[in-house]
């Protein structure tokens, strides 16, 4: 049975198709969906929404589809899928375990590549460490093994920089050294971006553009050839590229000065201007909906980006009773069962939106202490001024959260990751409450489940199934992962429906065969 339908995000609205759920009759209700998707050809695009399931009076139950994150330094896996089942009672339960710390450093940056968690640390030596979950440990890398600088799985295999060089499967495809000047920063829509600083021609005045390059993983020759370069000048001698994110066919970078750009795969186009005298500097980007959501600084609110117009989201999410309303910062987005979730600084807030009252729960701050306040603006600026610091470097962060298999890695920093805390002269912290710059965290919600897929380049079958306790995604017969549910699904989900292609983790860029009910 077909049907259109309104999907509603708040003020967002899509068109998009309904297929009636079927679900096996049992005492405890079970859910089996599979779609065979077609991705195309991977040219760095956001993957977007498989399915979503609404199940009668219950809103949002479930879904699947790749999350399209960029926080701070670090892209999302592409390749990886996330299947939630949202429970019928008590949806705001979560467990929060501390996890180990990955060295010495005042903060950590966790971020994910194929099936993997990894971390860069400094202190008390430069090192990059994987998570093992055999053992509950960060174990060190041999340096062969590092992930390069914007690494990315672009068709299953890595593109990422390896000294002056950018290097797809091993293969080195450009050498900016011998370029002059440039530094890569994402793959998307088809092009490769740079950072390119362009040599004075009267030895005098440096000028700083973005340049997109065409580039095809499929061709019979991969390298990068800089005459079909597009490029933005940037404004400001002082100007250079923080978060990237895609709308549609568009590429989207904002700067530290505040302008925002976008390029259509022809031409760029300025959507704000950069303006050195206003500080405004977004640090993340995720896909939700139909929109782009860009972390801003300093109101510490999500931005949107509809195609046409960026808006400022006042109150997403609200500052919470105690703080000040000045130089906040979110820094994190993420979404996990459904839900999206963002980071918030200097307090290290954690914030969720609930996908069926539109209401931002405060799920908690990373750090006990100091009790939130707004004069000062950050913690312990006393403190950080006795100890000849600058004022704001014990503002909290909340660095990161990483879907992994059932949960999220949550990672903390200090304001940079440079500071060595025992040693930093700080009074009147005890040791327990240094060591939480840095620390690292295990989040979990019942109904979660992230998994990599292998790539295709032909049609893939993707089946997810509750059954039992337990949830499990598939890919072409063979168990990726699995995972206990341990809560009840909706009762009617005998009522719910199935929508194809769209949903939370934007529209799906490929082709979709109708799933098969069980």
């Amino acid at each position: 049975m077909l049907r259109t339908a309104k999907m509603r995000w708040g003020k967002m609205h899509v068109v998009c198709v309904l297929y009636v759920l079927t679900l096996v009759s049992r005492a405890e209700p079970a859910l089996d969906v599979t779609v065979t998707v077609d991705l195309g050809h991977d040219t760095g695009q956001n993957f977007g929404t498989v399915f979503e399931g609404y199940g009668g009076t219950d809103g949002l139950v479930c879904g699947a589809g790749f999350a399209s994150a960029y926080n701070t330094y670090f892209r999302s896996e592409r390749l990886k899928i996330n299947f939630f089942v949202r429970p019928q009672d008590d949806r705001a339960a979560y467990q929060l375990e501390p996890l180990p710390r990955a060295g010495d450093d005042s903060g950590a940056y966790p971020h994910d590549l194929g099936d993997d968690v990894f971390i860069h640390q400094w202190k008390p030596k430069r090192t990059y460490r994987v998570w093992d979950s055999a053992s509950g440990r960060w174990r060190d890398l041999p340096n062969a093994a590092w992930p390069g600088i914007s690494a990315a799985t672009v068709r299953g295999k890595r593109l990422e920089v390896r000294g002056n060089h950018l290097v797809y499967n091993g293969q080195q495809i450009f050498d900016w050294e011998t370029a002059g000047g440039y530094r890569y920063s994402y793959y998307g829509q088809g092009h490769l971006f740079f950072y390119h600083k362009v040599k004075p021609v009267d030895g005098v005045t440096e000028t700083k553009e973005i340049v997109a390059v065409p580039w095809d993983p499929y061709a019979r020759d991969l390298k990068v050839d800089l005459t079909k370069a597009k490029a933005a000048d940037l404004k400001w001698h002082k100007e250079f590229p923080y978060a990237w994110g895609q709308l549609g066919n568009e590429v989207l970078n904002c700067t530290n000065w505040g302008g925002l750009y976008a390029f259509d795969g022809q031409t760029w186009k300025v959507l704000v201007e950069a303006d050195e005298k206003t500080s405004y500097q977004v640090y993340s980007m995720i896909n939700y909906g139909d929109r782009l959501m860009m972390a801003q600084y300093p109101t510490g609110f999500l931005i949107c980006y509809d195609g046409a117009a960026v808006t400022t989201l006042t109150d997403w999410p609200p500052v919470p009773k105690g703080a000040s309303t000045s130089a906040r910062e979110a820094q994190t987005t993420a979404i996990y069962r459904g839900e999206l979730f963002v980071g918030v600084w200097p307090w290290s807030e954690l914030w969720r939106r609930d996908p069926d009252t539109q209401a931002w729960v405060h799920m908690q701050r990373m750090f006990t202490h100091p009790p939130t306040h707004a004069t000062p603006v950050h913690p312990y600026e006393t403190l950080t001024k006795a100890a000849k610091l600058v004022s704001n470097d014990l503002g909290q962060r909340l660095t990161a959260l990483v879907p992994y298999r059932d949960g999220l890695i949550v990672g903390t920093s200090a304001k940079g990751t440079h500071l060595l805390l025992r040693s930093a002269g700080i009074e009147d912290l005890t040791q327990q409450q240094l060591d939480d710059y840095g620390a690292l965290w295990h989040l979990r919600m019942p109904g979660n489940l992230a998994s990599v897929i292998a790539w295709r380049d032909r049609p893939t079958t993707l089946r997810f199934v509750v059954r039992s306790g337990r949830m499990s995604i598939s890919q072409d017969g063979e168990e990726l992962g699995a995972a206990v549910l341990g809560v009840p699904l909706p009762a009617d989900l005998s009522e719910g429906q199935i929508v194809l292609g769209d949903g939370v983790f934007g529209p799906l860029r490929g082709k979709i065969r109708a799933p098969t009910p069980k």
